[in-house]
């Protein structure tokens, strides 16, 4: 390991010496100082903050993945083109150990070059969520749904198999079934019939899927979210009623200022057990209005100014959706009644919505309403629009999700996001390794940056390239080469795009660390250690100079 250590250090001393790292710092500070000035996003602060994270987080990686790829596949073809790895053969250091040195050199310059574009990011946004914001809904919007880390639930799925199973007996039993399977294996599959009746299958689960994720005017859905697990505990609070608006019930109540930065615009409170809604906060109170189920009767008529005021804040929950009519009314806002239940005490919350048209739209609801084993029932009611007309509206299974604040914050999620792309730069450090151990560094060059758009797009190139298992024996030779080229881009390439930190950053969503733990598996021991292996086994077997006589 001392042998390692010191290649490294020795690495690292020659990777800061380079003005190509100066350069790449320059650039990259530059980038992070004009990115917040020059981006307007949708113009509110949330859009603003979601973009600086994304363009942040995005432009770190890919700048430092060019400046490793550069690094490492010079570190070691430079040394054998300029004769310096002459003086390396002298000390007692093994060629393995060399290659492992160079290795972790680049990975470790690559430490501080990400901790210092860390740092640059989370101060700009930091700057960025102190500006003002558009207004209480903007405002609200970046406290509980940029600067958080929400784990994310999705719903019990719908019965698509049930579904499924009752159209394919229906075009059966009308003797549609064989004709359309005839169809597809004249026109579609060249006369193989199990390829057809794949095929024709999916195009019927396609079919169930879009029927049991819809419904027509006055129709509802009705969802069962399992496994919530909260965080976070009530927040309490003395104040007193200031003033009462009859006409609509809105009451203006005092509290302290700690108190009131704990709040959320449209957030649920309680206020002597009764449930009202946020409508607005200012520096020393806050307004409220009564929810669409209030029952408290005379404790609401006791809400008078002057009156003493026990207020709750509880912990809360977020039901995310996207709705797409089949229609779009003419003002592009849809209108619905939801119903959100806790299944054990039958404790419900109701409220009318009106939400613009294919546009992911939260709910935020108390975390009471969610059992003590973690259950939640939500119900949706397709309204007419504000002319009376009426249209199916679709609510896909992946649409719809219920988003809770986990343990932990913003930071930590932040810091695993970098995690991310750290672990990126470790496998493309590996790349450049072992193309340097055996090439020049043109050539090094040229197999890494092949390599980082292949990583970034192998998602794409999966499905592209995936080949279907029941096709004709008799396969060209295109299709074969295909077939083993999406395996190989399986098992050796990651996949970039799913592991880059930049839209569960935009999301809010939490990384755990279990799925950081699974990349790191994935990158390190399954993919980075075989191909530093070969490198070192190459390193091992070439010749490095030859005696000639």
């Amino acid at each position: 390991m001392h042998g390692i250590w010191a290649i490294a250090r020795h690495t690292l001393a020659h990777c800061l010496r380079m003005k190509m790292a100066g350069t790449l710092i320059v650039l990259l500070l530059l980038s992070l100082v004009v990115l917040p000035m020059v981006i307007q996003g949708d113009g509110t602060l949330a859009g603003r903050t979601r973009t600086l994270l994304a363009y942040g987080a995005g432009i770190t990686a890919l700048l430092l993945s060019v400046v490793t790829l550069l690094l490492s596949a010079g570190v070691i073809a430079s040394d054998v083109r300029t004769k310096q790895v002459f003086t390396v053969a002298t000390k007692p250091v093994s060629r393995w150990q060399y290659v492992l040195g160079r290795w972790l050199g680049v990975v470790v310059f690559d430490i501080l070059l990400l901790a210092v574009s860390t740092v640059a990011v989370y101060a700009f946004a930091q700057q960025l969520r102190r500006q003002e914001a558009l207004n209480p809904m903007d405002r609200r919007t970046v406290e509980t749904e940029v600067f958080v880390a929400r784990r994310q639930i999705a719903p019990k799925p719908s019965d698509i198999a049930t579904l499924f199973e009752r159209k394919r007996k229906q075009l059966q039993e009308e003797n549609r079934y064989q004709e359309a399977l005839d169809a597809l294996r004249r026109t579609k599959t060249n006369g193989d019939e199990q390829e057809a009746r794949e095929i024709l299958e999916e195009q019927i689960r396609s079919d169930a899927a879009s029927e049991a994720q819809s419904v027509g005017p006055g129709g509802h859905f009705r969802w069962r979210f399992h496994g919530i697990a909260l965080a976070g505990t009530e927040l309490r609070e003395t104040g007193w009623v200031v003033s009462t608006d009859p006409q609509d019930g809105t009451l203006r109540i005092s509290a302290s200022r700690p108190f009131l930065g704990r709040l959320v615009y449209g957030g649920p409170v309680r206020v002597n057990a009764v449930d009202l809604r946020v409508t607005r906060l200012a520096e020393d109170f806050f307004e409220v209005r009564p929810t669409l189920d209030d029952r408290a009767g005379g404790r609401l008529a006791a809400l008078i100014p002057g009156a003493f005021a026990d207020i709750v804040a509880d912990p809360t929950i977020q039901i995310s959706f996207k709705a797409s009519p089949a229609v779009a009314p003419s003002d592009k806002l849809l209108r619905s009644f939801w119903e959100i239940i806790n299944p054990a005490s039958g404790l419900r919350y109701m409220e009318f919505r009106t939400d613009p048209v294919e546009t992911p739209a939260t709910l935020t609801v108390s975390a009471r309403l969610v059992d003590p084993n973690g259950q939640l029932e939500v119900g949706y009611l397709n309204l007419p629009d504000s002319a009376g007309r009426s249209t199916s509206v679709t609510i896909l299974d992946r649409d719809v999700s219920v988003l809770y604040h986990s343990s932990g914050g913003f930071e930590g999620n932040f810091l695993r996001a970098m995690g991310l792309v750290l672990l990126q730069l470790v496998f493309l450090a590996a790349v450049g390794v072992f193309a340097g151990s055996f090439l020049s560094f043109p050539v090094a060059c040229l197999i890494g940056f092949a390599t980082l758009p292949l990583s970034m797009a192998r998602g794409f190139l999966s499905d592209s390239l995936r080949v279907n298992t029941h096709m004709p024996s008799a396969l060209d030779a295109l299709t074969i080469v295909g077939a083993w080229a999406y395996r190989v881009v399986q098992v050796l390439l990651p996949d970039f795009a799913q592991t880059s930190p930049v839209d569960w950053l935009v999301g809010g969503l939490n990384i755990s660390w279990e799925h950081l733990g699974q990349v790191a598996v994935l990158t390190l021991l399954a993919r980075a250690a075989p191909i530093l292996a070969i490198a070192c086994l190459i390193f091992h077997k070439r010749e490095l100079a030859r005696v000639q006589v």
